[in-house]
C-alpha cells in the first residue's frame, strides 16, 4: 500500500497514546489499524472527518495543523477567518474579534462572510436554472463541507453528480485574497504568509481538500483552539491595531448563522431544502439518497460535525454554548447583506463560480485508492470469515473481521493477528 505521498489530516502523539481501541471502530473509512499497541493512520483512507480526534480519550490523535507561534513581523500575515470563530466569544462582536487578531500580529484579517453570500446567490441561481434543465439529478448536495465531498467520492461515487458544481466559499475567498495580495505586494517583494483559522482538520491542505484549484491556497492552517487562548487575552485588554486593512470584508448578519446546521439554507430562496448534521446521520442520508429517496428535495446541506461547524473538533468551546452565542449575535446584528444579486448574476453568466473538475477527477483525488480485489480474493475473504466467525472485537488491530480478512488477503496483516484463528491453530 503506497501511502507515502498521501496527505493525512491527523497524526498520533505516541507519548500520549495508551494503546486503547476506542478510535479503531469510529473511522467511517476504516483508516486506522492498531499495530504493536499503537494506532497507525493509513493516509490513503483518511478523509479528515476528525472522529478519531473526538473520541481519543487521551488526546493522542491530533489534527495536522500548524502550531501557533509569534508572527514574523517581516512577513505580510493574512488571517482567513471562518465566522465560527465569533461563536467562541460571548458578548464580543465580530469586528472586535477581528481587531484582536490584528493585535496578535496579523497584518490583514479577511472575514468569509461576503463570500458565503456570494456562494449562496450563485447556488440559488444554479438551482433555479436546474429546475428547467434537469441537467443535474435531485437532490443537489452542498459542496461546502469538504469531508462530505470526500466521503461521497470514497463511499458513494454514484452520488458525485449530485454535488452542486459551484465554487466553495473558501475557494472564492482565497481567489479574491490572492488577487488583492498580488496587486498590493507583488512589486514590493514582500513575503506573504496566509493562515486559515478553521474549526476542523479538513482545511489543512487545500490541494487535497478542494477540487477547484491545483495549488494550495494557504501556507498554514490553524485550529480555532490554537489561537483561542492568545486571542482571549487580547480581547480582555482591547487595543487599536496600528495599521489599516486593505480588505473591506466585514461580517454580515446572514453569514454569522452559517456555523450552525441549517445556517446555509436558512436564507436561501429555494422551496425544498434539508439540513443534516453528524457523521452517522450524513452517512445514513447518503445511503437513502443512493436508494432513490428525497428526489423531491432540491438541495441538502450536509455537515459531518454534529450541530454544524460549531461542533468542529478544533473549536475551543462547547458546541451548544457556541450555537447559543451565534444566535444571540445574529439577533443583535443589524449588519445586513452586502452582496448585490444583480452583480452576482452577471458574474455567474461569466463563469466566475464554475468548478473546474467533474466527478471523474473527484474519484481520482478522493476515491478509494486500494487496488480492486479479484473474484478469487473475494472468495478467500469469505472463506476466512467462515473460519473466524468472530464478534468484530478489533483485538487484531482492524475495526472488524471483514476488514481484517481483506487486510490479510492484501498482505497487510497476518492470520496470527486474529486470536480466534491463533487459538484454532494451537488446538
Amino acid at each position: 500500500m503506497d501511502v507515502e505521498n498521501t496527505f493525512c489530516y491527523v497524526h498520533v502523539d505516541e507519548e500520549l497514546c495508551v494503546g486503547c481501541l476506542h478510535v479503531i471502530k469510529s473511522c467511517p473509512t476504516k483508516a486506522i489499524r492498531m499495530k504493536e499497541s499503537r494506532p497507525v493512520i493509513w493516509k490513503n483512507l483518511c478523509i479528515g472527518c476528525g472522529e478519531c480526534i473526538r473520541l481519543c480519550p487521551t488526546g493522542a490523535i491530533k489534527a495536522a495543523t500548524s502550531e501557533f507561534e509569534p508572527i514574523d513581523k517581516d512577513q505580510i500575515s493574512v488571517a482567513l477567518v471562518s465566522p465560527v470563530l465569533y461563536s467562541q466569544f460571548p458578548e464580543v462582536m465580530p469586528e472586535n474579534v477581528l481587531a484582536g487578531l490584528r493585535q496578535m500580529g496579523f497584518r490583514h484579517t479577511v472575514d468569509m462572510s461576503y463570500f458565503l453570500e456570494m456562494f449562496q446567490c450563485a447556488a440559488e441561481e444554479f438551482i433555479v436554472r436546474n429546475r428547467k434543465s434537469r441537467e443535474f439529478p435531485l437532490p443537489l448536495i452542498s459542496p461546502v463541507c469538504p469531508v462530505v465531498v470526500r466521503l461521497i467520492a470514497f463511499q458513494f461515487p454514484s452520488l458525485l453528480s449530485h454535488i452542486l458544481p459551484i465554487m466553495r466559499p473558501a475557494d472564492l475567498m482565497v481567489r479574491e485574497v490572492k488577487h488583492q495580495i498580488a496587486r498590493e505586494y507583488k512589486e514590493k517583494g514582500k513575503s506573504v504568509a496566509m493562515y486559515y483559522i478553521n474549526p476542523c482538520p479538513t482545511k489543512t491542505d487545500s490541494e487535497h481538500l478542494t477540487f477547484h484549484h491545483e495549488r494550495p491556497y494557504t501556507d498554514r492552517a490553524l485550529g480555532i483552539n490554537d489561537v483561542y487562548a492568545e486571542l482571549t487575552r487580547r480581547l480582555e485588554k482591547p487595543g487599536k491595531p496600528d495599521h489599516p486593512d486593505i480588505f473591506d470584508y466585514s461580517p454580515t448578519e446572514n453569514s454569522l448563522i452559517w456555523g450552525i446546521s441549517g445556517g446555509e439554507i436558512l436564507d436561501m430562496h429555494i422551496r425544498r431544502t434539508l439540513a443534516v448534521s453528524g457523521l452517522k446521520e450524513t452517512i445514513a442520508y447518503l445511503e437513502k439518497i443512493e436508494m432513490g429517496l428525497f428526489r423531491d428535495v432540491e438541495y441538502i446541506e450536509f455537515r459531518t460535525c454534529l450541530e454544524g461547524c460549531v461542533g468542529g473538533t478544533l473549536t475551543a468551546v462547547d458546541k451548544y454554548l457556541a450555537k447559543n452565542v451565534t444566535r444571540k449575535v445574529f439577533r443583535k446584528g443589524n449588519m445586513g447583506r452586502r452582496v448585490s444579486r444583480d452583480n452576482i448574476h452577471q458574474l455567474y453568466e461569466n463563469g466566475r463560480f464554475s468548478v473546474k473538475s467533474g466527478p471523474a477527477k473527484l474519484v481520482a483525488t478522493f476515491g478509494v485508492r486500494n487496488a480492486p480485489l479479484s473474484i478469487d480474493d473475494l472468495m478467500k475473504i469469505e472463506e476466512l470469515l467462515e473460519h473466524i466467525r468472530g464478534m468484530d472485537c478489533a483485538v487484531c488491530g482492524a475495526p472488524d473481521c471483514r476488514t481484517f480478512a481483506e487486510d490479510v488477503i492484501r498482505g497487510n496483516a497476518s492470520l496470527e493477528d486474529c486470536l480466534v484463528l491463533k487459538a484454532k491453530s494451537e488446538t
